[in-house]
Formats: structure tokens, C-alpha cells, sequence
């Protein structure tokens, strides 16, 4: 019953949000020059390939910010080592009606992004309320077929089963690059 609760009170936050207005607006890669990544984290070889994502993308000019999800019981054994990256704890930082608290999201969602990619690959309230409350040109996620999140997404790439990041990463970079200038 507690769940059932929990699961109402965040589908009309969602609802709050989406309502809210946003320009939407799709630029070749070329010209995107914010970027902001959701996702969950995981082991060093994931990290490795969202770090890797992000440095490339420095290295064009562009900025880079990170928001990862640690689960419950879950710890690091690696070095994350990128400067803007936020980490959210679902042990500490996340609420009894499963919202992380503001001061925990707020120096990733106070920024303004011409792309957010949201990683994590299955519908998720941590991802959905974050790509709600960041203000972005374009949101990009990866969802399977079952999946329906174009009311929060602008653009979906579809696929079976888990996502693939690197993959993932290289056909949101190809299909930015088809938009001309």
C-alpha cells in the first residue's frame, strides 16, 4: 500500500513538470557546446566508457556534466576523476518518496544544456524527474521497445535488452551529425 502511495505522489510531480514549458531544439553536434549526461553507476569498465564519452567531447570544445546514480548498497572501487561529475546516493541523498533532495541534483539541474543523454536504459524515476527539472535543448535516452518515453524525450534510440554505451554514445554522435548546419 505504502508503494501504491509513493507511486502517486511522484506521477503528479512528473506531471507538474512535464507541464512546464521548454524550448526545444536540435543542433548538428558540431554546434552543441553544453552536454549533460545522466546515469547509473556502475563498474569501472562503464565509467571508463562515460569518462572516455566525456573527454573526447572536452576535447572538441565542449563541456561536460555528469550526474550518476549509486545504488542503495553499492560502493566505489574505482577513481572517478571528472571534475563535473555529481554523484546522488540513493542511500543519503535520495527521500522517503524516492526524490532526490535539491542540494544533491542542484549543480547539475541549475545548468542549461544543448544536449542531455540519459543513460541508464529503462524507465526510471531518478532519470525522468533529473531530465524534467534540467533545462535542455535536446534530450536524448535509450529505451526498448516496450518503453515509452517521449513525453519526456525528444529523441528515442530504440533497442533490445540493455543499452550499450559506447554504442549509444556513437549513434546519438551520428545522428547529431545528419542534422545540417
Amino acid at each position: 500500500m505504502l508503494e501504491f502511495i509513493k507511486e502517486i505522489h511522484r506521477k503528479r510531480l512528473i506531471r507538474d513538470l512535464k507541464a512546464a514549458p521548454r524550448e526545444k531544439k536540435i543542433d548538428n553536434i558540431d554546434e552543441v557546446r553544453r552536454i549533460g549526461v545522466i546515469c547509473r553507476l556502475q563498474d569501472e569498465q562503464h565509467w571508463n566508457i562515460l569518462h572516455h564519452f566525456a573527454k573526447v567531447m572536452e576535447n572538441q570544445g565542449k563541456q561536460v556534466h555528469i550526474i550518476a546514480l549509486l545504488q542503495r548498497d553499492q560502493e566505489i572501487g574505482f577513481v572517478i576523476t571528472h571534475q563535473a561529475t555529481h554523484i546522488v546516493r540513493s542511500k543519503t541523498d535520495i527521500n522517503f518518496w524516492g526524490l532526490p533532495s535539491y542540494e544533491s541534483i542542484r549543480p547539475f539541474v541549475e545548468q542549461q544544456y544543448d544536449l542531455l543523454i540519459d543513460t541508464i536504459g529503462e524507465e526510471n524515476f531518478f532519470s525522468q524527474y533529473v531530465a524534467l527539472r534540467t533545462p535542455a535543448s535536446l534530450k536524448v535516452v535509450y529505451a526498448t521497445p516496450a518503453e515509452d518515453p517521449s513525453d519526456t524525450f525528444d529523441l528515442i534510440i530504440r533497442g533490445d535488452g540493455q543499452v550499450e554505451l559506447k554504442g549509444f554514445f556513437n549513434n546519438v554522435i551520428e545522428y547529431l551529425s545528419m542534422i545540417k548546419k
